[in-house]
């Protein structure tokens, strides 16, 4: 109790930098929770940087629409490499992130690589003005409860989910990811389908 009262101020401060490194990074977690993962190092099966390694999880079924009305399933990505991004327009990190996926895009064939943005803006916002004026390149679909079967309700974006071509989850990056850490995955399960 006397380290409590001979550091209330620290502590206080520590908190305070806590929330404002979680909000800043897009994510909602107590302060408290921030702090422990940073001294802690988070949970066990993810490293220090937000990344968890999966690694062959059996591939879910799933469907969305994307606001063109097309309709993608699990079905449809076999055979590509799939990111399934989780993202939102309020998001500052996840809005630093469109133009990494962008380029992404750009680098790899549509019969190489799936990209699938998935929103979780209110489903009454309309985000096709959004999405336009940052030319984005790649499927937008809504959120919804076959998604979060498949992959979970995510809790912090942004978030990409990395599948095979079988469709199974290689890897979850929770958090802003350089556009070469996913380059490398996406390169290195291509190689590995050769």
């Amino acid at each position: 109790m006397d380290f409590f009262k001979r550091n209330w101020s620290t502590l206080i401060l520590i908190g305070a930098l806590a929330a404002y490194l979680g909000f800043s990074m897009g994510t909602d977690k107590c302060p408290v929770c921030v702090v422990s993962d940073m001294v802690f190092g988070g949970s066990q099966g993810k490293s220090g940087n937000g990344t968890e390694v999966v690694g062959n999880q059996a591939s879910a079924q799933w469907q969305a629409v994307s606001i063109e009305g097309q309709e993608i399933t699990s079905e449809n990505c076999k055979g590509k490499v799939s990111l399934i991004v989780y993202w939102a327009t309020w998001c500052a990190p996840c809005l630093e992130e469109i133009p990494s996926l962008i380029a992404l895009r750009n680098e790899f064939t549509e019969q190489e690589v799936d990209i699938i943005g998935v929103n979780l803006d209110e489903p009454s916002k309309n985000i096709d003005p959004f999405v336009n004026a940052r030319n984005i390149n790649y499927e937008i679909v809504r959120n919804n409860e076959s998604l979060d079967r498949a992959f979970g309700p995510v809790r912090f974006i942004p978030t990409i989910v990395v599948l095979d071509q079988d469709g199974k989850i290689q890897q979850r990056y929770t958090g802003l990811v350089g556009k070469n850490v996913i380059q490398d995955q996406i390169e290195t399960l291509l190689a590995e389908a050769t």
